[in-house]
């Protein structure tokens, strides 16, 4: 409760609500450090082989603005000799599958919705990573998290870790500070903006001490499955969800946007997101009136990639999409 010392009335008449939440996530963050506790107080043998443990579970477009770098890491002769293991996000373990599980020999497959709520979960994802022993653990996010990619890093409790200085825009007033002495080796870029791929590659020659040779996200597309579904030959995608609310763009824009370029060039629309993008994807499909497909939730990532790698343009305010589309060229 607001003590009213801080002259603003209205501040004060509003504040017992976010008092609240702030007092329920303080509580959160206790219950998860008092799993970590248990967990990295316990027993565990040493290994026969060097391990090493790379850590990315953030959303898809940051892993496809880095994924190529895993080879040069895993690769570097500094790890020579070292059994590499990944911890991934699952809502993109289809795309790792086909592009880059060649360069590990073991995965941990992270949940972020049962993480954050399932505390028998929680405890039992940590407690696997802890019985590994890893010698080294990377994290190559910038945008870390004490409750999540952080967590797991604390729970490997390896010697040698290397990470970035973290942006700090999403970490929690009441826990700044937390990561302070949390790696041995921190990689430091202060200039901003820097586009994240750029970032990327400046840690990936940070821990490998060598100069990379990546110079773009492009796949190679001949790795993509063939679709199930035939399509004409000039189309364009329009993705109008978003994990995000805040991005969301009116179903009326969209319509716009798609008008012009079906009235411009004469390309059919394929309307394209998950399940959970249903009701975008649907109020652009009941306001435009051409013809179009509609394949949401009817394609996998892989799949999504091929629609995407064969479309003269794409509609969207996702960042994840336009990172997929930008991947096949």
């Amino acid at each position: 409760m607001c003590s009213g010392s801080c002259g603003n009335d209205y501040l004060c008449k509003r504040s017992p609500d976010l008092n609240t939440a702030t007092n329920m996530n303080k509580l959160k963050g206790i219950i998860y450090d008092c799993i970590l506790w248990l967990i990295i107080h316990g027993k565990r043998k040493k290994p026969f082989v060097k391990k090493m443990l790379i850590i990315r579970v953030d959303e898809i477009g940051d892993y496809m603005l880095w994924h190529k770098f895993l080879e040069e890491i895993v690769s570097a002769e500094r790890f020579k000799g070292y059994e590499v293991h990944f911890c991934g996000n699952q809502s993109w373990k289809s795309l790792f599958d086909s592009f880059d599980a060649k360069w590990v020999s073991h995965t941990y497959w992270f949940n972020k919705i049962r993480f954050k709520k399932e505390m028998r979960y929680r405890h039992s994802f940590l407690k696997q990573i802890y019985l590994q022993h890893y010698d080294v653990v990377i994290n190559p996010t910038y945008s870390r998290d004490k409750r999540n990619d952080d967590c797991i890093l604390m729970a490997a409790k390896a010697p040698i870790s290397f990470g970035m200085v973290a942006n700090q825009e999403n970490v929690r007033s009441y826990e700044t500070g937390y990561d302070r002495n949390l790696y041995a080796h921190e990689f430091n870029f202060p200039e901003k903006p820097i586009f994240e791929f750029y970032r990327n590659r400046l840690f990936t020659e940070f821990v490998t001490q060598s100069i990379s040779q990546i110079t773009n996200t492009r796949i190679n597309t001949e790795l993509l499955p063939v679709l199930s579904v035939e399509l004409p030959e000039k189309y364009f995608v329009v993705f109008p969800g978003s994990r995000s609310s805040k991005r969301i763009w009116p179903a009326e824009n969209f319509v716009m946007a798609a008008n012009y370029l079906f009235d411009t060039h004469g390309w059919t629309v394929v309307v394209a997101g998950t399940k959970t993008d249903e009701v975008y994807t649907g109020a652009f499909c009941d306001q435009y009136s051409h013809p179009l497909i509609n394949l949401t939730g009817k394609t996998s990532l892989t799949e999504m990639l091929s629609v995407l790698s064969k479309a003269q343009c794409l509609l969207s305010v996702d960042t994840g999409s336009v990172h997929l589309a930008t991947a096949t060229g």
